[in-house]
């Protein structure tokens, strides 16, 4: 027998390994997760222990997040979507406040609250949800909902008790119609006030019946409920029981404009949507953007026309920013629905082309010329800020504060360039430092990096803000680093080669374009037939969604355009141009009310500075203060925003319409707190940030107002060494020459716009060519020819004169 070994030689060696390998442990935690290179970037592989630390307990609220468990029946490793109307069928145990339009969906261990919402409350705030139809099972007792499968504007999520007993719903936006496939369960149809019933043909019908319809008139509102043939429809307590014949077992319930409607619903109930698409194509020659949408159906029950089966196909919705500037035909079919964005007009079919103008976007404009005017462009002035701006550069440290910065400093690094002022290589330096900063990531970083969520499929930069680490917000965040990567890529190509493809990264968190990019989901933030982003990752709460500021959603898109151009993405660059045709008209529909008949009358504001899934508020995050309301929507300044003065003299009324608003608050608070100092509805009354945003709205219009205003205010504290202010006096001085945007006209590339001075008659036509090489850029007023020029290389050129000749007389 061998003796045991004696204990100090035994012990001490495992010691010390263990010590050395805990030492090490501690060495490889510290030292982060590993890097992604990316060109000469990279990320992070997954979470850093040391990042998004909550302030009190000191959990990492990212990892927290990556953790947090999904509601998918399947999770096979695919993209996970968030920011969406339905997101809280994955993040949450019972998908709640799913607005598809026109209905609005709830479920619970109750079953399916079905809410057809067909006025709005008192103030005109969100839209009334009474009165449901709760549908059920007997004996069914669900104990939460997973997401089945998800697709561009539709979704399909189990309601179950078992694995042999539950129900499979199908909602899509637009689509009048949830449909319901029974397992086991025999379905029970409650309402919690009187009941009449009517079968197809409108004529009344009393309980038991046995069909494939039944038409339910209840709490002020008319449904259509299709089934199975052979289906009986009993009586039940305040309710309806369904007992299904031996072939089928699903319910189609469907919300109806009126009861004479129900026929034409009966021809499209049987066909359920199986898969939504969204496709696109830019013609820069036609200056127009054309939209796809094809939906994927099949037959519940198989319908017949003379006797013959006929294809499936659906009743698809369409809101106004769809059908307004449309100039493809979309065949309405006489059915409409109220909806918080305004009335839903309906077609049917299963492919449907949308079309719409895109008449260009630009970074910036053309260098300001003298124009001889009494508060004429002063180049001494600007050099003067230029130089101030890059003697002592500043950027914020998390992705939104520093997102604005690196987009502020990219602006004035390319006005340098465009006035050939002496600070551009300062400029151009320190915005190189600061976004490759942002785009290196070395293990032991622990800000200014971005980090892979590996379950969740994300990619998200720290420091967060916001609320940013849960998705929240991230195509505000990230659109800057979008845009700011664009103005430095048309001046450094070398950055446009080292770190294009860590930018393009960080676009693809908030706008995935590409969908066999599986490292993200397919446009995360974007909601392609509500035509506008969804700021909240996760939805909130009770399951709706929100967007506050139009205006820094609309550059997402406009910063994807840009870098695509920059990066020569010509997918990059069609897919902004998409988000930003959509995104621009729902602003004017939906914040603005451009066109007078969206908001309900109960509705006593001018705009609205948030949307929510169910109606609108009258305020921000952060302030209730009407300059800031309208302000949220005006950020930040640069021709991307142009969409505004459409029409001049609405802008200008816009315009004073906030001055009022302000000085009514103003008001009111002088009321709430007497002796308190107020402030008048001047412009004087704005400074900072908010000043440049104001005063970058009016210039669009009015710039000659503005050039006065900014030398008035010169030496006014808020306004002078103001560094938000240098891109104003550049971009006002040069609309002053180049008068208002041609809508009529267009380019042949996506950066190129036209421009025409009423005083002057004349035409001023702006490329902003990228390449490293001269471009020649064709002009049309619609489809006519009007000439070309020559841009410069990684420069805007401006020109009056085009070859063959100048434009037709005005």
């Amino acid at each position: 027998m061998r003796s045991a070994p004696s204990p100090v030689k035994a012990i001490l060696p495992f010691s010390w390994g263990l010590l050395l390998a805990a030492e090490f442990f501690a060495v490889a935690q510290d030292a982060g997760p590993a890097a992604v290179p990316v060109g000469k970037g990279a990320y992070a592989a997954s979470i850093p222990a040391n990042v998004a630390l909550d302030g009190r307990t000191q959990v990492n609220k990212a990892a927290a997040f990556d953790d947090k468990p999904i509601y998918v029946l399947n999770d096979d490793g695919r993209p996970i979507p968030s920011n969406h109307w339905d997101s809280s069928l994955i993040y949450q145990n019972f998908g709640v406040g799913l607005w598809s339009y026109p209905l609005e969906v709830n479920t619970s261990a109750q079953g399916f609250q079905v809410f057809y919402p067909t006025a709005w409350n008192s103030e005109g705030r969100d839209m009334q949800t009474d009165h449901p139809l709760q549908i059920s099972g007997k004996d069914f007792a669900p104990t939460g909902t997973k997401a089945k499968d998800w697709s561009d504007w539709m979704v399909n999520f189990r309601l179950g008790e078992s694995a042999d007993k539950y129900i499979d719903a199908t909602l899509g936006e637009g689509m009048p119609y949830l449909w319901l496939e029974c397992h086991g369960v025999a379905p029970t149809i409650q309402m919690d006030a009187p009941a009449t019933f009517f079968d197809a043909k409108g004529a009344a019908v009393t309980l038991p019946a046995t069909g494939d319809t039944i038409g339910i008139e209840y709490g002020g509102r008319d449904y259509a409920v299709f089934a199975p043939s052979g289906t009986k429809f009993d009586a039940d307590g305040t309710g309806v029981a369904v007992t299904f014949p031996s072939v089928g077992s699903f319910l189609v319930i469907c919300p109806l404009p009126a009861q004479k409607d129900i026929a034409t619903f009966h021809s499209y109930a049987f066909a359920v949507p199986r898969k939504t698409t969204l496709s696109w194509q830019y013609d820069p020659g036609a200056g127009t953007i054309t939209t796809h949408w094809k939906v994927d159906a099949e037959w519940l029950q198989l319908t017949y026309a003379n006797g013959k089966s006929v294809p499936p196909q659906i009743i698809q919705g369409w809101l106004p920013h769809h059908y307004r500037n449309n100039s493809a035909k979309l065949d309405f079919n006489g059915i409409d629905y109220p909806t918080a964005r305004g009335t839903m007009q309906c077609a049917a079919g299963n492919d449907f082309t949308l079309t719409y103008p895109f008449a260009g976007v630009l970074p910036n404009l053309p260098a300001p010329k003298s124009t001889g005017g009494e508060h004429d462009f002063n180049p001494a002035r600007l050099q003067a800020a230029l130089a101030e701006i890059a003697a002592k550069p500043t950027f914020g440290g998390d992705t939104y504060w520093g997102g604005k910065d690196l987009v502020r400093n990219g602006q004035v690094a390319l006005i340098a360039r465009e006035t050939n002022d002496p600070s551009r290589d300062a400029l151009v330096n320190a915005l190189r430092g600061e976004l490759t900063n942002w785009f290196t990531y070395t293990p032991g970083k622990t800000d200014h990096l971005f980090a892979y969520y590996p379950k969740k499929k994300a990619l998200v930069g720290f420091h967060s803000s916001y609320g940013s680490e849960e998705f929240t917000d991230n195509h505000f965040h990230y659109g800057y680093f979008t845009t700011a990567s664009a103005l430095l890529a048309m001046q450094d190509p070398a950055f446009a080669q080292d770190y294009g493809p860590m930018a393009t990264l960080v676009a693809k968190q908030y706008a995935n374009w590409d969908r066999d990019d599986k490292r993200f989901p397919f446009l995360r933030t974007f909601d392609v037939w509500q035509g506008h982003s969804w700021a909240g990752g996760i939805g909130s709460t009770n399951g709706t969604n929100n967007q506050e500021s139009s205006s820094e959603a609309t550059q997402s898109w406009t910063g994807l355009i840009l870098l695509g151009q920059a990066l020569g993405n010509k997918d990059m660059t069609a897919a902004g141009i998409m988000g930003y045709t959509f995104e621009s008209q729902a602003t004017m529909e939906y914040w603005f009310n451009a066109h007078g008949d969206v908001f309900p009358p109960q509705w006593k504001h001018p705009i609205t500075g948030m949307v929510w899934s169910a109606g609108l508020n009258y305020g921000t995050w952060f302030t209730g203060d009407p300059a800031w309301i309208f302000g949220i929507q005006w950020c930040p300044s640069s021709p991307g925003l142009s969409y505004f003065t459409r029409d001049p003299a609405w802008a200008r009324q816009t315009w004073d319409t906030m001055l009022k608003e302000f000085a009514a608050n103003q008001a009111k608070d002088a009321e709430r707190h007497p002796g308190r100092a107020t402030k008048d509805a001047d412009i004087k009354s704005f400074d900072g940030d908010l000043a440049s945003y104001l005063l970058g709205y009016v210039l669009m219009y009015d710039p000659a107002w503005v050039d006065q205003k900014l030398d008035e205010l010169a030496d006014v504290p808020g306004f002078a060494h103001n560094p938000w202010l240098a891109n104003i006096y550049y971009m006002a001085h040069a609309m002053t020459a180049l008068g208002h945007v041609d809508w009529s006209c267009h380019g042949d590339t996506a950066t190129a716009m036209v421009y025409f001075n009423d005083a002057t008659k004349v035409h001023t036509f702006v490329v902003w060519n990228p390449l490293p090489t001269p471009q020649t850029v064709k002009f049309y007023d619609g489809t006519t020819l009007l000439g070309q020029m020559v841009a410069a290389p990684q420069a805007l050129t401006g020109t009056s004169t085009l070859t063959p000749g100048p434009p037709p007389p005005r």
